[in-house]
């Protein structure tokens, strides 16, 4: 299955089942982790807006190294059983570029390690909608969030 999402700086696709041959270098991961049917948001402090972890791999860095990197600065928690929800191909601010959401059931919470980009974590049975001002990405967000949860209802 292919969604199409619309954000205001451009599109991107989801391919949830099998990737698209033409996958390419992958440039960023999202992390939806998971506990007693909650997904894990990280509040960025400067914009007060409930996001997913994630963010772009560092050289030489595997997307599962930056998964769990991402996910313990931003919240601190760790994963356990994770596996690939689905492949972003992106097309925003003028760019192409591809990405990679992961599913994994929390193992352990903590408090995130990077207090200058985020100020908490919190688990939540619904989308948290940001009332000030949508966030970055929140399409796309909200779309990984209704996809992690039809998946977690199956299990």
């Amino acid at each position: 299955m292919v969604q199409r999402i619309e954000e205001p700086d451009g599109y991107m696709l989801l391919y949830f089942d099998n990737p698209p041959k033409n996958v390419g270098q992958i440039k960023f991961v999202n992390c939806l982790a998971y506990q007693q049917n909650q997904i894990l948001f990280c509040k960025w402090r400067d914009e007060d807006i409930w996001v997913l972890p994630g963010g772009c791999i560092e050289s030489e860095e595997t997307t599962e190294e930056a998964l769990h990197r991402e996910l313990m600065e931003e919240t601190g928690a760790t994963l356990k059983n994770f596996e690939v929800l689905c492949y972003l191909h992106c097309f925003m601010f003028n760019l192409e570029y591809w990405g990679i959401a992961y599913l994994g059931e929390v193992e352990k919470l903590g408090i995130p390690l990077d207090t200058n980009e985020v100020s908490e974590a919190k688990l939540f049975s619904h989308f948290p909608e940001n009332q000030s001002k949508p966030g970055p990405f929140d399409n796309q967000s909200k779309a990984l969030y209704l996809a992690a949860m039809r998946k977690l209802s199956r299990y």
